[in-house]
Order: structure tokens, then C-alpha cells, then sequence
């Protein structure tokens, strides 16, 4: 091998370890519709899954259903627009339940307000199908953002609503309280904040430590 292969393939090693390994982490945005905000006896009625790798969207590879409830809650509607006319012939959770788990299985999950969407398929995956889910990765959009504004210096001593993290990265949109849009609003805020967490030099540990809410509510 001549001088100038070594020193290209030397360069291109270095390169390679100098990227981040949020760059190359598989993450799972997940978004979902419920009954009603009590995961111990509200129901799913919508999921959306949009699959990342580092701040790469694949929006073509997004998972998108409606979910039949056992029991409608006619007061979520003026939250999330779904009606029992929706839902009635969608599948029920057990019947999706299996490909859901394949789609997020190996994922850092990244959401807003994560853990309130994790309660809700802990709960149907035990009931419904008998199966124990429990990830031990998974970021909140509202956690890193905290994060993000404590690094500048800004003490924040509340929880971030979705609207103003939306603000804070100029994204607009008008569809709202869809588990699609909402995944997809999500995914775009996550790749922003990726980006800076890798000028703070920050790894897959400290997204996961930064990002992890221990309540909901």
C-alpha cells in the first residue's frame, strides 16, 4: 500500500470515530391517540410510529392505525377529532399489537410526554396479548429541551409545552392532535436538537439520561 492510501484510509478512520453515536443510533418517534389520559383505564385509539436513524426521518417507512377501543369515550373527541365512526371498523389492539412491537423493539423511543404513551401500550400489551413491554430507552422531547435551555444558562422550572418547543424551532402546522402529525412534528424537533446535543458532545447515555421523565403528570 502506497503513502497516500495509508494517510487517506488513516483520515477516513478518524472521521468515522469522530461521529457521533447519536448519529448512528435507530430511534422510534411514537405518537398516539387515547380515550382519555388515565392509561389504567383509558384505551388506545390511534398509534403512529415514524422510525429515525440519527437526525435521518424516514417519513416513508412511518406506521400509521386506528385502534378499535372496547369502550368510546365521547369526550376525547374535542381533543383528538377521532369518532366511534372512525375506529368501529379498525382492528383491535391484539391485531396490530405484534407488528407495533417489531417496528419499536431495538429503538431509542422518542416522544413527547414519552412515558404517558408507554403506559398506555405497557397496559394493552399485558391485558390484551399477554406480553411484557417495558423499554429501557427512551427520550422526552420536553426533557432534552429543558436541558438544551439550562446549558445557555435559562433556569426553566416548568414543564415545556409542545406549541412553544414547536415555536422554538419556527415549525408550523395546522394539523394538531393527529398521531401522525404530532410523530411527524416530533421527528423535525428531534433532528434540531440532535444536532445540538452533538455540539455538547453528548452520547446515546446522555440523551437517554437527559430525556427520561420519571412522571407524566
Amino acid at each position: 500500500m502506497g503513502g497516500n492510501e495509508l494517510s487517506e484510509v488513516i483520515e477516513l478512520e478518524t472521521e468515522s470515530e469522530m461521529e457521533s453515536d447519536l448519529e448512528k443510533t435507530e430511534f422510534c418517534v411514537i405518537d398516539l391517540e387515547t380515550t382519555g389520559l388515565n392509561p389504567k383505564k383509558d384505551e388506545i385509539l390511534a398509534i403512529a410510529l415514524i422510525p429515525m436513524t440519527g437526525m435521518r426521518i424516514h417519513a416513508g417507512k412511518h406506521y400509521y392505525t386506528l385502534i378499535k377501543p372496547k369502550k368510546f369515550r365521547y369526550k376525547s373527541i374535542e381533543f383528538h377529532g377521532i369518532c366511534p365512526s372512525d375506529v368501529s371498523p379498525a382492528p383491535a389492539f391484539e391485531e396490530v399489537g405484534k407488528e407495533v412491537l417489531e417496528l419499536i423493539e431495538g429503538k431509542v423511543l422518542i416522544g413527547f410526554a414519552t412515558l404517558f404513551d408507554i403506559e398506555f401500550l405497557k397496559r394493552s400489551f399485558k391485558e390484551k396479548m399477554k406480553k411484557k413491554f417495558s423499554p429501557e430507552r427512551y427520550a422526552d422531547i420536553a426533557e432534552i429541551e429543558a436541558w438544551l435551555l439550562r446549558k445557555k444558562g435559562i433556569a426553566i422550572t416548568y414543564r415545556l409545552d409542545f406549541d412553544t418547543i414547536m415555536k422554538t424551532y419556527g415549525i408550523s402546522e395546522t394539523t394538531r392532535h393527529d398521531a401522525l402529525s404530532d410523530a411527524y412534528i416530533t421527528a423535525r424537533i428531534f433532528q434540531k436538537q440532535i444536532s445540538r446535543l452533538i455540539d455538547y458532545n453528548a452520547t446515546i447515555f446522555d440523551l437517554v439520561r437527559i430525556g427520561r421523565r420519571l412522571f407524566y403528570f
